[in-house]
C-alpha cells in the first residue's frame, strides 16, 4: 500500500482498513504503534459477501467523514512475465477494478453526510514498469468515472477526487 494511502489514513482518529491486506501484517508495522487504535477487515469486494460487508461496516461507522479506496490496477496476480494475457485474467482484473469503484463509491455516497464536509479520495496506484493497455484504460476510466462523478456529488454537498500515487512511495 503506498504510504500516501497510509498517511490519508492516520488524519484520522480511528482508521478502518479493508480489503485484501497483507498476511504478513506490513501495515501494521509500518503504522507502529498508531495500529492499535486503526481497524483491520479482510475484505474481498470482488464477492457479494464483501460487498455487503463493506457496506454494513460503513453504515455502522456513521456519520463517515472520509473515505480513501486504493485501487491497484495493475494488480501483480494478472500481470505475467509477457506483456499479454489471457482473457480469463484479463476480465478479473477489469471487473475488480470496476466493482470496487462502484461499490465503495454508492456506499461511501449513502453514508456520508454533505453537512460535516464528507469526502472521498480514490488512490490509484503506479503502473511503473508494468504498464499495458488494459492498465492504461482501466485508470482512465478510473479517473473519467471520478470526474464525471464529483459534479453529481458536489451539488449532493460531498466530494469526490482522484490521486495518483507514485511508484517510489
Amino acid at each position: 500500500m503506498p504510504r500516501s494511502v497510509l498517511h490519508a489514513a492516520l488524519q484520522h482518529e480511528r482508521p478502518i482498513f479493508c480489503g485484501r491486506l497483507p498476511a504478513d501484517n506490513v501495515l501494521q508495522t509500518q503504522l507502529g504503534d498508531r495500529s492499535e487504535r486503526a481497524e483491520w477487515h479482510e475484505v474481498a469486494l470482488g464477492t457479494p459477501i464483501g460487498h455487503g460487508y463493506l457496506l454494513d461496516l460503513l453504515r455502522q461507522r456513521l456519520p463517515i467523514d472520509r473515505v480513501v479506496l486504493s485501487l491497484a490496477i495493475s494488480a501483480s496476480g494478472y500481470d505475467g512475465p509477457l506483456k499479454t494475457s489471457s482473457l480469463d485474467r484479463l476480465l478479473p482484473q477489469a471487473r475488480d477494478v470496476v466493482e470496487a469503484l462502484l461499490v465503495v463509491s454508492r456506499g461511501a455516497e449513502a453514508v456520508m453526510d454533505p453537512n460535516i464536509g464528507a469526502s472521498m479520495t480514490i488512490m490509484l496506484g503506479d503502473c511503473g514498469e508494468s504498464v499495458t493497455p488494459l492498465t492504461e484504460g482501466l485508470a482512465a476510466f478510473v479517473t473519467r468515472f471520478a470526474q464525471a462523478e464529483s459534479k453529481r456529488w458536489a451539488e449532493m454537498g460531498l466530494s469526490l477526487s482522484v490521486e495518483h500515487a507514485h511508484s517510489g512511495e
